[in-house]
């Protein structure tokens, strides 16, 4: 059993990668990028913990209302929380649902850290974009890719090559609800 420390989660998006996706974004981030579009969840602090069982349980419950084809992992850092996501990423691809993971990490140092739980969570990951967020060199052509120096690993065949730019824009979205104003997405 392992937990996951959330910083926010969205069950059904359209503006955090191909399709419809439940997003999940993990507290905590050792990079600390300059303009990170989340910097309240850089921190690494306790936010809501959860168990990755119930975690797999509204995943389940998204997947049957909203119809979502995968899952994006966003932070703060998931690879700071391997252990966790690659059992909700195993999970997710034994049910047909994609894995798509933001990182500021390069993939080659991912490798290079012979850590089990990165390792694993790599194995279940179907599109990962690596590298800093850097400000100066913001993005305006790929859909979902915060800085050009970004790059976009297809570590599966489950997405063709350059989906990261079927819409040439970055989209936005705004939820409201009667606590909340919440906006994902690129609001720029």
């Amino acid at each position: 059993m392992a937990y996951i420390n959330i910083a926010s989660l969205r069950l059904c998006t359209e503006s955090e990668g191909p399709g419809k996706r439940l997003a999940l974004w993990v507290q905590g981030c050792e990079r600390r990028c300059p303009g990170c579009c989340n910097p309240e969840m850089q921190e690494i602090k306790r936010n809501v913990v959860v168990d990755t069982k119930d975690l797999i349980n509204i995943i389940r419950q998204s997947k049957e209302g909203n119809d979502i084809e995968g899952l994006s992992f966003i932070g703060g850092e998931p690879f700071l929380q391997a252990c966790g996501l690659a059992e909700i990423a195993k999970w997710a691809h034994v049910e047909g649902l994609s894995v798509l993971i933001f990182t500021g990490y390069l993939l080659e140092e991912l490798r290079e850290m012979n850590n089990p739980d990165v390792d694993s969570l790599l194995q279940c990951t179907d599109i990962l974009v690596d590298g800093p967020f850097i400000e100066e060199q913001y993005d305006n052509e790929r859909d979902w890719i915060g800085s050009t120096n970004q790059r976009v690993h297809f570590l599966s065949d489950t997405y063709k090559k350059g989906i990261e730019y079927q819409n040439n824009r970055h989209q936005m979205e705004v939820l409201v609800s009667e606590q909340d104003i919440l906006i994902n997405g690129w609001p720029y």
